[in-house]
């Protein structure tokens, strides 16, 4: 998530709606009684009215919006979301007041309460202190691809700095949207490196094609490239992995030895295609479908990932697809209207599937926290921390945490009709954060001191 800032203008500019709006204005949003601190940062960029959002109970900072829009009295904007918000608000003086409607999302507004409003309201507010750290837009090479990322690196002078590599997950494609963890691993004294992946935002390459291998390689150059900055220790960066990135942190590791050490964020434990059956039985139960439908997708999902395996049955699998097509089950599943072939088989997302995970965490040496919410909607959480668990100790890791965190879901937040109760937002899993964070800071004064650089001698 980047922040995106105003562009210089000149007095000159001829006044529009927009103006009114920039800058920064904090207030809340309440919902069933349940009350969110929020902040929207509003700018002008090249004409266009600019917003992002932030929420540290929802881990978001600087995360841009979407369809921004506004009038002498009114402003929209909607967040990039899987069930987007979209906040209507009246723009009065220094507050704005408006509601969204609540989307029905599985675990977190049930359909009863869908389109009931949420009602916010915001005031302008003072500029956010300028961060303790530096931030600077970097290019790095994998290969013949560019890698476009930003470094964080704290303002404070002394020994150089243990560094991360933040990985996302595999729908999480640009640097900015991890944003607020390299925020707050960057205050906590990290040098922090993020990176759009190949293909999207500012990286060349192409994304859909690559293997994990390829991925890996990506991250494998990140972590040099970071290792390589003066402002930092090389024998003490490491990575943080969320889902894809948890799942290439160990195929990381076996690339540069030197990894230091591995948080591993809902880190599938068993090979990929066991994880989309999972999903699509999550997705089709929670939209409603019986059973049956359920039963129909899933054993079409195993019988993908047997024909990735073996390329067997292939005219068979494909009647199956071409009867499924049109059904309500099948669009609301992961199934592929035909056979994938050409560029998109080969690539992670079809060919990777048939990869399993454990071979490669029984090979890392280094210090690991695994974390996992017991809720999770895409990954078997309690089973994958049991398998990664396993393999990491069969391997002779003798620095290896487990956690997971009951009612969380796939990105850590708690899921409120999950943990049931009085509503809440899905806020932060209560502890996730300082279990990370005290984690990196205990093993990062573990780390050897950097070996002095030669100096040369004088003529």
């Amino acid at each position: 998530m980047v922040a995106i800032g105003s562009s210089a203008w000149g007095a000159s500019a001829p006044r529009t709606p927009h103006d009114a709006l920039i800058g920064t204005w904090s207030g809340s949003a309440v919902f069933q009684d349940a009350r969110l601190e929020l902040s929207v940062r509003f700018s002008r960029e090249g004409g266009a009215l600019r917003a992002s959002m932030s929420s540290p109970d929802l881990m978001l900072l600087d995360q841009p919006l979407q369809s921004v829009q506004a009038t002498p009295r009114t402003v929209r904007f909607v967040t990039p979301d899987e069930h987007p918000l979209r906040f209507e608000g009246v723009l009065a003086g220094d507050s704005i007041h408006g509601t969204a409607a609540a989307p029905a999302v599985a675990g977190i507004v049930a359909a009863d309460l869908a389109s009931r409003p949420i009602r916010f309201a915001l005031a302008r507010s003072a500029t956010p202190a300028a961060p303790s750290y530096a931030i600077r837009d970097v290019r790095f090479a994998s290969g013949s691809v560019q890698l476009a990322g930003t470094t964080f690196l704290p303002a404070s002078a002394g020994s150089p700095h243990a560094g991360i590599v933040l990985l996302q997950g595999s729908s999480s494609n640009l640097r900015r949207e991890y944003r607020y963890y390299a925020d707050r691993f960057a205050r906590a004294g990290f040098a922090v490196l993020t990176f759009d992946k190949r293909g999207n935002g500012e990286s060349t390459g192409d994304y859909g094609a690559a293997t994990y291998e390829v991925l890996a390689g990506d991250a494998a150059a990140a972590v040099e490239f970071l290792r390589a900055q003066p402002q930092v220790n090389p024998q003490c960066v490491g990575v943080w992995g969320l889902s894809q990135g948890a799942f290439i942190a160990p195929l990381v590791a076996a690339r540069v030895p030197a990894v230091a050490f591995i948080v591993a964020v809902s880190a599938p434990g068993m090979p990929i295609g066991e994880s989309a059956i999972y999903q699509d039985s999550v997705r089709l139960t929670s939209a409603g479908f019986d059973p049956a439908d359920v039963l129909r997708v899933t054993t079409i999902d195993r019988r993908v990932s047997d024909w990735l395996r073996t390329g067997q049955a292939a005219n068979e699998l494909s009647a199956l697809l071409r009867e499924a097509a049109g059904t309500p089950w099948r669009r609301a599943s992961s199934l592929p209207a035909e056979l994938p072939s050409g560029a998109s088989l080969a690539g992670w997302y079809w060919r990777g599937r048939t990869l399993d995970p454990i071979p490669a965490w029984r090979e890392v040496h280094v210090p690991v926290l695994a974390v996992y919410g017991a809720a999770d909607e895409l990954v078997p959480a309690r089973q994958s921390a049991q398998f990664v668990e396993r393999a990491l100790l069969k391997g002779g890791n003798h620095d290896v945490t487990v956690r997971v965190f009951t009612n969380a879901n796939h990105i850590m937040r708690t899921l409120p009709l999950v943990a049931g109760g009085k509503w809440d937002w899905p806020r932060v899993a209560p502890g996730y954060l300082e279990l990370v964070t005290d984690w990196l800071l205990e093993h990062s004064q573990r780390a050897p001191a950097p070996e002095p650089k030669p100096k040369h001698k004088s003529r």
